[in-house]
């Protein structure tokens, strides 16, 4: 028998993985956001902001996310320049409704200003192992 005259192969049963399929970007947005909540500014920017469309885009426009930024272990991990830049792109998707921000060794004067001049409402600004030059 000639391989073009072979039947089909029956299809495979779904697998517990594929029954379980979903479409997370179809998640609704305050479950997203509660979830979004306990995730620090690195896993925000770096990983589920990027997941798809729907996330990217709860990630950049919801304002509440950003309310309070607690950086203070992100300047050990990562690069001052990468965490500076997570830092003032946490105050703008603040939108000015930044309430608290902690930090630790990559603060620097620019970047004060940076926070101060698009943070009215920030109470408290936390910065341990800071030196002013």
């Amino acid at each position: 028998m000639s391989s073009s005259s072979l039947p089909p192969l029956p299809a495979s049963p779904p697998t517990a993985a594929e029954d379980e399929a979903r479409d997370w970007a179809e998640m609704p947005s305050d479950a997203l956001a509660a979830v979004f909540a306990k995730l620090d500014v690195a896993e925000i920017l770096l990983g589920a902001g990027l997941v798809c469309r729907a996330w990217r885009r709860l990630a950049a426009s919801d304002p509440t996310l950003w309310r309070r930024v607690d950086m203070t272990y992100q300047g050990d991990q990562l690069q001052t320049e990468e965490v500076e830049a997570m830092a003032r792109a946490a105050v703008d998707r603040a939108a000015g409704t930044m309430e608290a921000f902690g930090a630790e060794t990559f603060v620097n004067d620019e970047l004060l200003r940076y926070i101060s001049q698009r943070s009215g409402k920030l109470y408290p600004l936390r910065l341990h192992f800071f030196s002013v030059k």
